[in-house]
Order: C-alpha cells, then structure tokens, then sequence
C-alpha cells in the first residue's frame, strides 16, 4: 500500500513526458533561486553566535558557468517538451538563439538571459492558466510532489545540519551544503515587505474585502470552521508539542552549546534584581509597594508576583531559575493558543497545527533569546482571555463572564503595554461585532463593560499609586517613538525591526507566506476571521508610525501562527496534503533547532 502510493507520488499514473518535465521545472527552480541571489548578491542577516551578521547572499550549487548552463539547457528542454503544436519549436529557438548570442558576447549578457529564464517559464504558465487554447502540457500537481519531495530531503538535511552543536560539531565544518537555511535567508530577507503586504492587505480586506468579492464575483474559500472535528488523540500530540517547546527552551543551556553557563536571556539580569528587591521587603507592604509601584513603575506586578513564587519553591539560584523560566511560559503559551484556536475553529487538528507553530514561532524563540517573561506571561493570560470572549458571545453563562472579567483583571497587573495591544484588539473587535449583528448586542455591550473596567482600574491604580499607568505610559512612549517623522522612517524601521531585534525573529518567511495564503482564501464574513484580521491590522499604525521599540512590541504581540496554522491545515486537506506539509513542518524545526543553538555568545578572538 505504501508503495503504491510513493509510486503514485513519483509519477506512476503520469505520462513520461510530464514526469521528465516536471523534473526538469524543479531542477531549474532550484539552480535559478540561488543564480538570482547571488547575481544581485541579496544581503542576507544570519544569526551566528547570538548576534546577525549581514553579509551578501553569494552562494552557488556547483559553480557559476555550470549553474548558469544548467538552467540554460533545462529551460529549453522544458520547452521543448512542455510546448504543444506551433510554439513547440518556434520559442525555444528564440531562446536557445537569444541565449548562444548572449554567451558569445560576454558573461554579463549571459547573466541576463539566465534571469529572464523562469519569468519566461512563469509567463508561459500564466497564460496557459487562463488561455482557453492551451499551448503547454504541463502537470502542477506532480511539479508540486516533486517540490515537496526536494524540499523534504533538503530540510531533513538541514535538520541534521542544525542539531550538530548538540553532539559538539560545529555545523559550518560539516561537509554538507545547508540549502534548505540558505533558501530560508535568502527569502526572509524579503519579510519586511511579506509583513507590510500582510498587515495593510488585512486592513484593506476587512472594510471593503466584502465589496472587492461582489465586484470582482470572486468566492472565498478557506473557512476557519468549516469542519467540526474533535480528535481522541489531541492531548498526547498537544503533550508532544509542549515537550518540544520546552526543549527548545533548554537547548541553548545545554553544556554542549552553553560550555561556560552564560544567560540566555536578555533580560534575565534584569528580572534577578527585580525578584531580589522584592525578596528583600521587610513586611508585607513594602513586598507589595515594590511589586505595584517600585519595580518599572508598578506594570506588571501580577507577573513578578507568580515569578517570585515560583523562586521561592524551586530551590537553587535564582539567576538559574530566571533564566529557566521560559521552560514554564513556552507550553503555557502553547496551551493557550490552542485553546483559543480550537474555539475559534472548532477543530482539533488545525488547533495542533497552531500549537506547533506557536513551538517554533518568534513568541517562543524570542522569548527566550531576549527574556521577554512578563510580555510572554501576559500573552497567555490575553490569549485565554480571547478564549472566554468568544465563547461568552457564542453561549452566554456565567462562568465564562466571570472568567473573562478575571482574566482581563489578570492582563491589567500582568504586562501593561501587551494589556494596551489586546485590549484595542478587543474593542475594535467588539465594536465590529455589534455594528453587523453577529452576536446579541447584550452580550456584547457587557463584554465591552468589561474593557472599560480594566481601563478604570488602570487610571484608579494610577490615580492611587501615583505609579505610571498603562496608558499614561503609552502616551509617553507614543510621544517619543511615533509621528510624521517616523513615517519617512517607516522603511528602513520596519526592515530594522525584522532583521535585526532578537535575532531577526521576525523574518520567518515560512509563517509570513502562509499568513498571506490564509488572508487570500478567507472569508471575512466570518467573525474568527474578523478577529484574526484585527490583530494583523491594528499593527498598521505602528508600522508607519512607531520605531522600533513600538514596531517590536506590537509585532511580538500579534499570533501569526494562528493564520499560517489554519493556512497548513488547509493545505493538508488536498490530496497531495500531507506530502506538503512534511517539509513545512521539517523546515520550520530545523530552522529553530538551528536558531536556539546559536543564542549562546561567543567573544570574536
């Protein structure tokens, strides 16, 4: 059975003339990503010893001369076979003419003639998609297989590659080519325009989507709940999948990669002097004065609070706890977006899709390279929050009320600036909510009370404390990183920003490409959709606006793995899904497998 359908994955229904132009389409593609790369000489920012290291993408398969011949003779060959009646000869010889003249007048000249080859391809693709004389005999479904296929081995060896260090081999002395990580630099290089795409195309679609789809007749397909699916086996593969977030977070501690036991958090020190003022109040009112007035002015007391209870029952240094602490926060955040998924899609198996994004997502990875606890904690109290929000809209009851009133409770006290996000994030939510009727507005409107009455306790501690409360402290830090001035800025900011904070976390190309592939194919007229569609448009402003710090704290505080994991399962549930989604996922791991084991520092010689 297996062997009948890797025979059938390999082409075994399909005629010979689509299985070698299919190769050929691959072999091409593959050899053309890293010409175009290295002939623009892209910059690229690896993360090396814990710190980015911008350097121009110059990396070739086998040779210049010898790349650039093998896409020559692939693209005519591929026309040569794909082509159907009149074309058949005539373009090809264009080509293959164009090409020999270009080689005998210089090597720059044949560099242009290697570019203009896939666009070429690409053209002759598009025109054939919508052509109602078809000109190319062409199998997209077995180029696909034969792409998963590639990418599966290549990410399997950068898998390998990655998990070097963990055995004491340092991976750039390995013999082996790590073209799965170089494809990935090369294309995450291109985030900042993937996140300014995704972010102004979700604020463009969610107020006249609906009209473009009437104009335009168009028909969204990819629904959030469009299948109610529970899973008997979701809790060990969620177990999993926390297991494989706290690994990640012990990896850069471990004394193969971590030999001199430096801290991996950024802000670990930071957080140690915190725990220790407050470890050393005399009484109880001066323990509660410095965690809601004395510590950074009194923003996030409920989080020191649980992280100073957590010192005090695990024994040890409290430098070592700290630093550990994304060994908790990592699978209570997994947890946490998957429950919000699953009630915003009602469906166990993309929800898993989601947690293992959520695993291996810019939350975690900077989370732990930049010891961001008290946003992290505050992200999984405001994730779960959402949780209740929706599930009060949708059947009413107490104990989701008084659930969600206590948790917003919790957000206020939890992290100040990621309260400010989520809580925009809600209102703009429930004010859409209420204006086209998709829920009793009583509902609503009590929900909405709610957010007023975290707002009032922000301004009664402030009033109380004389403390800086959140959204004094937002003014503040608005009125010294956003305005006209920035917008000139935006640009370079937003690529600053992606490349450059934590590690250039951000730049995941991966999640960025299927965020955009969920914006594309969903329906809006839907409210998970709505929500989602929020939280990727509410980062707008800061991404014209704000500098860094803002641009940084928003992004980090948006859950890109939601989309990009509706996104995957979608993917999955076409008939060649699976075989699409195995090297995402490997992808995906390696490249944080390889991202954690570089957060250790190591001093230039």
């Amino acid at each position: 059975m297996i062997s009948t359908s890797v025979a059938i994955l390999l082409g075994k229904n399909s005629s010979p003339l689509h299985v070698i132009s299919s190769v050929i389409f691959v072999v091409i593609l593959f050899f053309y990503i890293f010409s175009v790369g290295s002939y623009f000489q892209v910059d690229v920012s690896p993360l090396e010893n814990r710190f980015n290291h911008h350097k121009p993408f110059l990396n070739y398969i086998l040779d210049k001369h010898i790349d650039q011949l093998i896409i020559v003779c692939g693209t005519a060959s591929w026309l040569v076979l794909s082509l159907l009646k009149r074309p058949k000869i005539f373009i090809p010889t264009i080509y293959v003419g164009s090409t020999a003249i270009a080689a005998l007048e210089g090597s720059s000249t044949l560099d242009v003639a290697v570019l203009f080859s896939f666009p070429v391809i690409l053209s002759l693709l598009i025109y054939n998609r919508f052509a109602t004389a078809k000109i190319l005999s062409f199998s997209g479904n077995l180029v696909l297989n034969y792409l998963a296929i590639l990418f599966t081995a290549l990410a399997t060896v950068s898998l390998i590659v990655s998990s070097a260090p963990l055995f004491s081999f340092q991976s750039n002395k390995i013999p082996v080519n790590d073209y799965a990580y170089d494809i990935f630099l090369l294309f995450s290089s291109f985030s900042s325009v993937l996140i300014f795409l995704l972010l102004t195309g979700s604020l463009v679609k969610l107020f006249i989507g609906k009209s473009l789809t009437k104009m335009f007749k168009t028909e969204e397909r990819l629904s959030v709940s469009d299948s109610n699916k529970k899973s008997r086996n979701k809790i060990p593969y969620l177990l999993l999948i926390m297991l494989l977030s706290v690994a990640l977070s012990l990896i850069p501690h471990y004394p193969a990669i971590n030999s001199d036991n430096q801290q991996v958090g950024a802000d670990s020190g930071i957080y140690v002097t915190w725990l220790r003022n407050l470890m050393d109040s005399k009484d109880s009112s001066a323990f509660i004065h410095q965690a809601f007035v004395g510590v950074q002015g009194g923003d996030r007391p409920l989080t020191l609070v649980f992280f100073y209870g957590l010192a005090k029952a695990i024994p040890g240094d409290l430098s070592f706890t700290v630093d550990h602490l994304p060994m908790i926060l990592a699978p209570m955040l997994v947890l946490s977006v998957f429950l919000l998924t699953r009630e915003l899609v009602s469906n166990d198996k993309t929800s898993l899709f989601v947690a293992f994004l959520t695993a291996v997502s810019a939350q975690t990875l900077i989370g732990i390279y930049g010891g961001l606890y008290a946003n992290w904690f505050a992200l999984v109290i405001g994730y779960l929050s959402f949780v209740f929000l929706i599930r009060f809209l949708k059947k009413s009851g107490r104990l989701n009320f008084v659930a969600y009133i206590s948790l917003m409770v919790a957000l206020v006290f939890s992290h100040v600036y990621t309260w400010t996000f989520l809580t925009v994030v809600m209102s703009v939510f429930l004010v859409l909510m209420y204006k086209l009727h998709y829920y009793d507005k009583k509902r609503i409107a009590l929900l909405f009370l709610v957010v007023l009455l975290s707002v009032a306790i922000d301004v009664s501690r402030t009033l109380i404390t004389n403390a800086a409360g959140g959204i004094s402290q937002d003014v503040t830090l608005a009125s010294h990183g956003t305005g006209l001035p920035q917008l000139i800025l935006s640009w370079s900011t937003l690529t600053g920003t992606v490349q450059n904070f934590a590690g250039g976390q951000f730049g995941n190309f991966i999640i960025l490409i299927l965020c955009l592939y969920w914006l594309a194919q969903s329906k809006l007229r839907e409210p998970p959709n709505i929500l989602l569609a929020i939280f990727l448009a509410v980062g707008i402003l800061p991404l014209l606006f704000g500098n860094e710090i803002i641009q940084s704290r928003v992004l980090y505080d948006i859950p890109f793995q939601i989309p990009a994991g509706i996104a995957l399962a979608y993917l999955g549930r076409k008939i060649n899904g699976l075989v699409i989604i195995l090297p995402i996922c490997i992808w995906l791991f390696a490249i944080s497998l390889r991202m954690v084991t570089n957060f250790y520092f190591v001093s230039p010689s």
